[in-house]
């Protein structure tokens, strides 16, 4: 069980409904040699939130797109992190400017890129990057426009999208199969509701949940949760979240259950969550989890699972948290982000060092900076 870390009182905590909702001030920490903390390293070519970074077979990681300056000029340019210098250089340009974009690896060490804003209207173009000759080449595009849409490889190595946002605004219920063998994209089974801002994690048994969600450009925020069954290409109904919840994140915990964290109700900025639930798919069931120490939402990107079954959550406020599975409880990391990174992007790297990179503030005002969290 990890050390116990000394804390300071926190500051006034508002408490909306069943959630706790607002932090006023920061709790600081007494250093632990036993918990991981962040270092700031060299920044990127280009500010930088609701990109994409994506770990290569080299252990690389290839960082996408996203938008730039207020958050109202997407990116054509990608760049590459070099663990071993710790630095960044330019890659290949994508042949389309993206934000709120989908990148996930092949079974082959390419990468797939897809959909997004493309300045003011949604793309539903994609293109495949290759490490081995740095390019980027035309995978055809899906069926319909798509910007915030989600991404998961399938055990056979088809890679699964669902749901996203239309140019209008308007969540999509609609879902589509791409298939690396022949480049191309298909549609599936769509979903029970249109859904974005929802997330997808990719069960054990190869299924695929799919929570939450907005339901409509300014309608209900969703409880909801479905699976996506790959053998019939069908979804089929599971258990609802306490909590209606978007912009959120979630993560496969070591025994097959689903840690899902934050987010926020329809107030947005002002309704956001510390709280957790977990889901069992025994089940079928959400079971309300442990508080986090600071509200968080737009953080989709920027949790990961360490080797030990640890989750690291890394988005949403400017102090990172480590979720204990075996306690059951959150501590604060040592060290802090410069300030709470919205849709920022976290890497697990090989050396088990987590990249933090990017992200905009709650002025909106992007970021190029990179940070490393370095284990014990």
């Amino acid at each position: 069980m990890m050390k116990t870390m000394i804390l300071a009182a926190a500051g006034l905590i508002a408490v909306i409904g069943t959630t706790t909702a607002v932090v006023t001030k920061q709790e600081s920490v007494q250093a632990d040699t036993n918990l991981p903390h962040v270092v700031q390293i060299g920044e990127m070519s280009a500010d930088r939130a609701a990109h994409q970074a994506t770990l290569l077979g080299s252990g690389e990681v290839l960082i996408t797109g996203g938008c730039s300056g207020g958050c109202d000029t997407n990116l054509r340019s990608t760049e590459l992190y070099e663990p071993g210098t710790q630095g960044f250089r330019s890659a290949a340009a994508m042949a389309t400017a993206r934000g709120s974009h989908v990148a996930i690896p092949l079974i082959d060490g390419r990468v797939l890129v897809a959909g997004g804003w493309s300045e003011r209207r949604v793309t539903r173009s994609a293109e495949i990057y290759d490490p081995g000759s740095n390019r980027f080449a035309a995978a055809g595009s899906m069926a319909v426009e798509r910007a915030a849409p989600t991404a998961t490889r399938l055990a056979d190595g088809r890679v699964l999208i669902t749901g996203g946002q239309t140019s209008e605004f308007e969540p999509l219920a609609s879902s589509e199969l791409f298939d690396p063998s022949s480049s191309s994209f298909s549609s599936t089974a769509s979903m029970s509701v249109p859904r974005v801002g929802h997330v997808a994690v990719s069960l054990a048994d190869g299924r695929v949940l799919i929570i939450g969600g907005r339901l409509a450009r300014r309608g209900e925020i969703l409880r909801t949760a479905e699976i996506f069954e790959p053998s019939t290409s069908q979804f089929q109904p599971t258990g609802d979240m306490s909590s209606p919840r978007h912009k959120h994140a979630a993560a496969l915990l070591p025994d097959g259950r689903v840690l899902v964290l934050g987010g926020s109700d329809a107030r947005d900025q002002r309704g956001r969550y510390r709280s957790t639930e977990i889901y069992d798919p025994k089940t079928g069931k959400f079971t309300d989890g442990p508080d986090m120490r600071w509200p968080r939402f737009k953080l989709s990107d920027a949790v990961a699972v360490l080797p030990s079954g640890a989750v690291l959550v890394a988005g949403g406020a400017a102090q990172l948290e480590l979720y204990d599975p075996g306690s059951q409880t959150f501590v604060l990391v040592q060290g802090e982000l410069s300030g709470p990174r919205e849709f920022a992007t976290a890497s697990l790297l090989p050396s088990g060092e987590l990249l933090v990179l990017g992200g905009y503030d709650e002025q909106i005002r992007t970021s190029a900076s990179a940070w490393l969290v370095r284990m014990p």
